[in-house]
């Protein structure tokens, strides 16, 4: 529980928070393979550490460290029963299925937490003495500044801000249009099919990208000879 309250400043957060995370934490961790009190004491203690070493920096911060190192507990714990499973193909197959969807979970919020405290990081190094000492800031009127300019128009998003069924559609648009336009994995499958997830992704999604497979199936099955249309 210390994890969080005796870190290197200026990190350090209040106990409270330490003590609810901790439990938060705690909760949503899975059982370990061998479930005895010693056990769970020392699963604890690895999450807490695990939560304390992306250091974070206020109450939110500490309860997006607890819900990534909670997602990542999942990830292998859904990996170790794929194993423990193995013969048993339909129960392995769930288990890594769930062990996907949980990392790809734990890798958004890493990132997004990442994000966070990098623009955080950067707020405060802008406001440091020596950083505006730099900027000319003491050789300057103590003035009122000027209102920031309006932001610029955001740029479309790149790819690695698509989701896994829009980058399957720009990787292979004809497989993605056959999916869509089958409402699933076609009947004669004639490549490696994707992950559950991502099919349904790719029937159901209405983005842009998504939307664009019907047309593009239409002009494939209205550009095809009528002997293979019914085969498209």
């Amino acid at each position: 529980m210390d994890a969080f309250t005796n870190p290197s400043p200026p990190h350090a957060l209040p106990a409270t928070v330490s003590r609810v995370v901790f439990a938060e934490l705690c909760a949503r961790l899975p059982p370990p393979p061998v479930d005895t009190p010693e056990a769970r004491a020392e699963r604890d203690a690895v999450a807490m550490d695990a939560a304390a070493a992306l250091h974070p920096a206020d109450a939110f911060e500490a309860k997006l460290a607890a819900q990534i190192v909670a997602a990542d507990a999942q990830v292998a714990d859904c990996q170790r029963l794929a194993v423990q499973y193995r013969n048993d193909l339909a129960v392995t197959l769930r288990c890594r299925a769930q062990a996907t969807s949980a990392m790809r979970e734990m890798r958004a919020l890493l990132r997004d937490y990442r994000r966070m405290q990098a623009e955080r990081d950067k707020a405060l190094n802008e406001m440091h003495p020596a950083a505006m000492e730099r900027a000319g800031y003491w050789f300057r009127e103590a003035t009122v500044p000027e209102p920031a300019p309006e932001p610029a128009p955001a740029e479309p998003p790149a790819q690695a801000e698509l989701t896994e069924a829009e980058k399957y559609a720009v990787i292979y648009p004809d497989r993605a249009a056959r999916i869509r336009a089958c409402r699933g994995l076609p009947a004669r499958l004639d490549f490696g099919p994707p992950e559950p997830e991502i099919v349904e992704a790719l029937v159901s999604g209405t983005s842009p990208i998504l939307r664009e497979l019907d047309q593009r199936r239409e002009v494939v099955a209205g550009s095809a000879p009528s002997s293979l249309k019914s085969k498209v």
